[in-house]
């Protein structure tokens, strides 16, 4: 108790007098001068800032949107592609199918002729032999015959 009963007694701490004034004063000014010169361009400063990445944010989100729209319409156009390739190839294997059937039937009809030609030929070289045997088997036989008896037959 001694302690605050001293305080008590020698008066008060702070003593107000003209001077609280001057130092209100001082301290308004310091902050007018502070508000204006620091404290507001700073944060000016924070608001630009955050306009900035709220803007960055912005246009990021529209770029995504409007890579994944080209994206879909890259897909799509592949799409179509790969359906007209497709149906081409088809086409190509078709058309491919249908040289090969024409060419086969040419190259079997060509095949036949030949085959047929070639018989033909057999044919007439039989005959030719058959008639060449045929009108030789008189001589040979008297041939043989002479041969064999040692003399002339006629």
């Amino acid at each position: 108790m001694h302690l605050l009963s001293s305080v008590v007694l020698a008066g008060s701490i702070i003593d107000i007098d003209g001077t609280i004034f001057v130092h209100l004063l001082i301290f308004l000014l310091a902050f007018l001068l502070l508000r204006a010169l620091v404290f507001k361009p700073m944060v000016a400063l924070f608001e630009a800032r955050e306009q900035a990445i709220d803007g960055a944010r912005a246009e990021a989100r529209q770029m995504e949107r409007d890579a994944a729209k080209k994206v879909e319409a890259f897909e799509e156009e592949m799409r179509k592609v790969r359906l007209e390739a497709g149906a081409e190839r088809d086409r190509l294997r078709n058309d491919g199918l249908r040289l090969e059937r024409t060419i086969l039937d040419k190259v079997q009809k060509e095949t036949q002729a030949t085959v047929a030609a070639a018989d033909e030929r057999m044919r007439a070289d039989a005959d030719r032999v058959r008639r060449d045997i045929h009108e030789s088997v008189p001589r040979l036989a008297r041939d043989m015959a002479s041969k064999l008896l040692g003399r002339e037959v006629s």
